[in-house]
């Protein structure tokens, strides 16, 4: 974890003073190139950080599997007719093999495009821009980013969609759903987005309440279904590949978090909310609500297809804490870090130690590596 808290750290001040320039622009009512500049800088930080890992989770995995790829000219037997093939990761992959891009370079590349989406998304809809990049680490965000690729740069994919059904431009909407898809079949839960616009804490919120919670309590019976509609969208799974232990209640817990601020706040904090509002809190209750079915089983499938809505948390966090009484919104917003920095500890040093399992190359290692004719790897 020790490489992690000065990232940490640093990009919270890059964050901090970007947000700082926006507002004082805002009220000069001037534009602030500043502002673009250190978002910029904060993303070519955190992205080059995760490019430059030489192992996390899944990356040795990801790596090998692109090595030992075919090249461009092989790019039709890859690519199959099934989403679960991941088409266009694989078309991506072979036009990076194509270019000459070593291991390292493809590690980079989908860095800086879902970090950058990443950033850029929180950017334009969090209230509290620091806040959210804060909780981005905190939630286990941007570590993840590290994990799953595939499934990380389908989400980075999916978040100009959420701008385009804001905007109500629809074909673009599913145009970009459906290209997130080739890289990961579940990005096709984000065609839901269009109806997750409605106020939070209706009676659409305890229909939904209600349906996962009895899908959490059912889940050993609904197996077959589950394989099936998995099946539909281009993943083989056996009833074996779902078993296993629950998710950890801790890491539920903290999921719940704006479900229960939104509770707690729902009698005057929606009354003029905005559908982009309605639509964070929503899918941030939705990330929650898949959560808690896999309380009951099968931790590793439901912990990452809840992360599909993650991102969405670290914008209704924000924008809820301020929901609170004026007297109390530094307490409650103070409490919160707190009890963050906690869970990302417990998250990166007790749980699950990042250090074990990270390594990295340095920045010159990595620019030397490209100036020569070997590869990283």
């Amino acid at each position: 974890m020790g490489e992690l808290v000065p990232v940490l750290g640093i990009s919270l001040l890059l964050a901090f003073l970007a947000q700082n320039f926006e507002r004082s622009a805002r009220l000069t009512g001037k534009t602030s190139k500043l502002n673009i500049v250190l978002t910029v800088a904060l993303i070519v930080f955190m992205a080059t950080f995760v490019g430059l890992r030489t192992n996390y989770n899944d990356t040795t995995a990801y790596t090998h599997g692109y090595l030992m790829s075919g090249g461009f000219d092989s790019v039709f037997e890859t690519m199959g007719d099934s989403l679960g093939v991941n088409p266009g990761f694989n078309l991506t992959n072979n036009i990076l093999i194509r270019l000459g891009a070593s291991a390292q370079t493809f590690l980079m590349f989908y860095a800086y495009v879902t970090i950058g989406l990443y950033v850029w998304f929180l950017r334009k809809y969090s209230d509290h821009f620091c806040l959210s990049i804060f909780f981005l680490f905190t939630m286990g965000t941007y570590t993840f980013t590290m994990a799953a690729i595939k499934q990380c740069v389908a989400v980075a994919i999916c978040l100009p969609a959420i701008s385009r059904a804001l905007d109500r431009k629809w074909i673009s909407f599913v145009l970009l759903v459906l290209l997130a898809s080739t890289f990961h079949p579940y990005a096709l839960m984000f065609l839901i987005v269009p109806f997750m616009t409605f106020q939070p804490w209706s009676g659409k919120t305890y229909l939904s309440l209600i349906a996962f919670g009895m899908t959490g309590i059912l889940l050993q019976s609904l197996l077959g279904v589950m394989i099936d509609i998995t099946t539909m969208m281009g993943e083989e799974y056996e009833i074996a590949d779902f078993a296993g232990e629950g998710i950890n209640i801790f890491r539920l817990l903290v999921c719940a978090v704006p479900l229960v601020l939104s509770f707690a706040v729902r009698k005057y904090a929606f009354r003029n909310s905005s559908k982009a509002d309605n639509l964070m809190v929503n899918l941030s209750m939705l990330n929650a609500e898949i959560m808690f079915v896999g309380l009951f089983g099968t931790a590793n499938y439901f912990g990452r297809l809840a992360n599909y809505f993650l991102i969405t948390q670290t914008i209704a966090l924000p924008w809820l804490l301020q929901k609170f009484e004026k007297r109390s919104v530094k307490l409650i917003t103070a409490a919160a870090v707190l009890c963050y920095l906690a869970y990302f500890y417990y998250a990166h040093a007790i749980n699950q130690p990042f250090i074990t399992g990270f390594k990295r190359i340095g920045l010159r290692e990595y620019l030397q590596s490209l100036s020569g004719s070997s590869a990283v790897y």
